[in-house]
Order: structure tokens, then sequence, then C-alpha cells
């Protein structure tokens, strides 16, 4: 009974203290492993009304170990996008506000997953035919051995 004041109070320093990073949320989101994972930029603006904004998260990865994670999944796709997508990273869509410049740079060599969040993907599958967004698109740059997370809610 005496260890139980002492556990108790190792518990509550550890929680105030470890904090889990935009790397953790980005592999529980995609349901992945980033063992080796830097997170390099975050941005994020969902200040907006209900929540809307856009997130870019940018995770430098040392090996290859995600790519074979990807490759194994089987529900990414690889690169070069289709259209749909291409406009969304490319368009004005997944911009930083303030440069108007891509988040993702242009990849030759990754794969992507496109996950719609959007209450009707079912009844408008064409993603870029709808008044509103609600997707995360994850990027990945074999090349580079960079993860882009984006999330976007308008």
């Amino acid at each position: 009974m005496k260890a139980l004041p002492i556990l108790l109070v190792l518990l509550m320093l550890w929680s105030a203290i470890w904090r889990p990073g935009p790397g953790d949320y980005v592999a529980r989101e995609l349901e992945l492993e980033l063992p080796t994972a830097q997170t390099t930029d975050t941005y994020d603006d969902h200040g907006g009304f209900h929540g809307d904004g856009t997130t870019c998260t940018i995770i430098q990865l040392s090996d290859d170990a995600l790519l074979e994670e990807i490759e194994k999944a089987g529900t990414w796709q690889a690169f070069p996008p289709d259209d749909a997508v291409n406009q969304l990273l490319y368009g004005s869509y997944l911009a930083d506000a303030e440069t108007q410049e891509p988040f993702v740079p242009p990849i030759e060599n990754g794969y992507y997953l496109l996950k719609d969040r959007n209450a009707k993907a079912a009844e408008q599958p064409n993603i870029m035919t709808r008044g509103s967004f609600n997707f995360d698109l994850a990027v990945y740059d074999a090349d580079n051995r960079t993860l882009y997370y984006l999330v976007l809610d308008t």
C-alpha cells in the first residue's frame, strides 16, 4: 500500500511531462508506424468557423521502413496522382496562406492516400464537384523520405 502513493505521483509527473507530438497524431490518423521520424514543419490554421482550416505536417524519415509499410498496406496509390488529387495538391486548396506556395513540392516517385471525410462522399464521389471539403491527404515522397500529412476542412 505504501507504493501506491509513489506510483500515483510518478504517473502524474509522467503525464505532465510527456505530450504527444504532431508525428504521433499523424501515425495514429494514418494507422502507421513512424519509428525514426522527425517532424520538420507544422502549419495549422484550424481556428475558423466550425473548425474550418488547413493543416500540414511534414515528417522527415531516416530510413525506408515507412515506404515498405505503405507498399504492403495496399491502400496507398502510386504517383502520379489522379486529376482530382493533383488539383488538390497543386491548386490553391493546399497552399500556405501567406506565400500561396503549395505545401507539397513536385514529386516524381511516391505514394498518396486520400481519406474523404465529407458527409456526401457516397452521393457525390467526385470530390471536385462539392461545395465543401473535408479530407485528409497523405503524400509520401520516396526519393526524399518525406511524409506530408494534409487536412482540409471547409
